[in-house]
C-alpha cells in the first residue's frame, strides 16, 4: 500500500509543476499579452522546465517560508510550489525578453 501512495504523491508532484508551468505561461500569454516562442504551449514547456529547476534550486532558501504557508503540500508531496512559481515565471521572463519583448498580435 506504501507503494501506491507513493507512486501517487509523486505523479501529484508531477502535476503541480506541469500546473506552476502552464499558469507562469498562461500569465504571460494571456494577461500580459506577451508573444513566447511557439505560442502558449512553447511557453509552457520552458514554465515547466523552469518550474522544476526553480523547484530544485530554491527549495532550500524558501523552505521554511512555505512550510509555514502552505504545510500540507510541503509534506505531502515534497513539491515547494512557491519555488516552482518563482523559477518558472524566471525562465519564462528570459524568454521572453530572447523574443525581444514583442507584444502579441490582436487577430
Amino acid at each position: 500500500m506504501d507503494v501506491v501512495l507513493s507512486f501517487l504523491m509523486k505523479l501529484l508532484a508531477i502535476a503541480i509543476y506541469i500546473a506552476m508551468g502552464a499558469l507562469v505561461s498562461w500569465i504571460f500569454y494571456s494577461l500580459k499579452r506577451r508573444d513566447l516562442f511557439g505560442g502558449f504551449i512553447g511557453g509552457m514547456v520552458i514554465g515547466v522546465i523552469g518550474a522544476l529547476i526553480g523547484g530544485f534550486i530554491l527549495d532550500k532558501l524558501l523552505l521554511d517560508i512555505t512550510i509555514k504557508i502552505l504545510r500540507f503540500l510541503v509534506y505531502d508531496t515534497g513539491v515547494n510550489i512557491i519555488a516552482a512559481f518563482i523559477g518558472g515565471y524566471a525562465a519564462v521572463y528570459i524568454m521572453n525578453k530572447l523574443n525581444h519583448d514583442k507584444e502579441r498580435k490582436r487577430y
